[in-house]
């Protein structure tokens, strides 16, 4: 529990500007189209507990630099073709997805393309069972994700 009002906090106090609560919610709970045939559902309850939004806001913005986070890894190679695969990777995601920032990553010797910004491994589950029709290799990894990628 104190772990999800901290992640509440902190993402208010960063995507404050971007969008409210009440968008965040409808986000989450919007519709997810696996085929023609077949849409997910899901119903999300977010509560902001006290003035959680206001202590937040209260904190100077530069204090961090990058919050511990979790992201969705969606492919890893070290093939001869790794880096057409990955940015084709990126691309395919982009059709289905396009409102999810994909990142493309060289780590010796391995091209890895991973997704989203997920603040909490509840998001992170959610984005995961969004991506596993396209890709259903994808797990969820840990990331240190900068505060500006949150503020976008």
């Amino acid at each position: 529990m104190k772990k999800l009002l901290i992640a509440i906090s902190l993402f208010a106090a960063f995507a404050i500007s971007a969008q409210n609560l009440r968008t965040f919610k409808e986000h989450l709970a919007s519709p997810v189209q696996v085929d023609s045939l077949t849409t997910i559902r899901s119903t999300v309850e977010v509560t902001e507990h006290g003035d959680a939004a206001q202590i937040t806001g209260r904190v100077a913005p530069n204090r961090a630099t990058s919050v511990n986070g979790y992201r969705i890894m969606l492919f890893m190679s070290n093939s001869q073709s790794a880096r057409a695969d990955a940015f084709a990777a990126c691309d395919s995601l982009a059709v289905r997805m396009p409102q999810l920032k994909t990142y493309v990553t060289y780590d010796n010797p391995y091209f890895k393309v991973a997704a989203g910004n997920c603040t909490t491994q509840e998001e992170a589950l959610i984005l995961l069972e969004r991506i596993k029709p396209t890709f259903p290799k994808a797990f969820i990894m840990r990331e240190s994700i900068p505060m500006e990628e949150l503020k976008r």
